[in-house]
């Protein structure tokens, strides 16, 4: 007898969360459902489910503070994800924004797009799980917020960190981020062969890393360069040396 393979249904109207179970189970899975995001994440805690597809707007937690819980947890972030979103709400999400999911859906969506969107990812997660895919645990997705809400951000395109009046930036390149996680707590999360701490004040992505030079007050200056914008950092000179270490792997 084969194995089932486990989707939870994250979605709060309950029409399309019930009918989403309904075609789910008929093709052949194995399906369990949430009504919102809390009971989501404590679903997906207990169960393991081998996908989630989730609904963006949802009361309790939204859908980008689920994906966040799930791709920061070690247990979980491995799980595929897809997002269900209405074509409304598409008219909000700028121009090259990535959700930071493995896959999104508009509603309404063809029955076969569902079916194909789930088989892709269920078979990716198979090739990482056995090498064919490189699979990391490191932060992939976080969020900031602006003067617009909150935005999932792909910390692969975020360039520079920095605290600013006791706060934590991200500069990307649809903008300037404020965010809810300290640097402290992104130094341990950041993959560190693509992130280096500086200082107390600044977390650099390799690629915005243009030259350095000697200063003369015992420190070094790192010139990079932030969306075409360059800038200068300070290094301590103690601080160099794993600063090339770094920059050379």
């Amino acid at each position: 007898m084969s194995i089932q393979i486990q989707i939870l249904v994250i979605e709060d109207v309950v029409q399309i969360r019930e009918n989403l179970a309904e075609l789910l189970t008929l093709n052949g899975y194995e399906v369990r459902t949430a009504e919102d995001g809390e009971k989501g994440i404590i679903e997906a805690k207990q169960w393991q489910p081998d996908l989630i597809l989730c609904d963006i707007m949802m009361a309790n937690l939204d859908g980008y503070q689920v994906l966040e819980t799930i791709r920061t947890s070690p247990d979980m972030a491995h799980i595929p994800f897809i997002f269900l979103t209405a074509k409304s709400n598409m008219e909000d999400l700028r121009e090259g924004m990535g959700l930071g999911a493995d896959d999104y859906l508009t509603k309404p969506f063809l029955i076969s797009d569902l079916l194909n969107a789930i088989e892709s990812r269920l078979k990716r997660s198979q090739q990482q799980r056995v090498g064919l895919v490189p699979s990391t645990t490191h932060l992939r997705t976080i969020r900031g917020r602006d003067e617009k809400g909150y935005m999932l951000l792909k910390t692969e395109e975020c360039l520079y960190f920095f605290t600013q009046k006791r706060g934590y930036f991200v500069w990307h390149p649809l903008g300037i981020f404020q965010l809810d996680m300290s640097l402290d707590t992104l130094t341990t999360k950041l993959d560190n062969k693509q992130f280096f701490r500086v200082n107390r004040h600044v977390i650099l992505h390799r690629k915005s890393v243009r030259k350095y030079a000697y200063w003369d007050k015992g420190k070094y200056c790192l010139f990079i360069d932030i969306g075409g914008e360059p800038q200068e950092v300070t290094l301590a000179k103690a601080r160099f040396r794993s600063f090339k270490e770094w920059l050379a792997g």
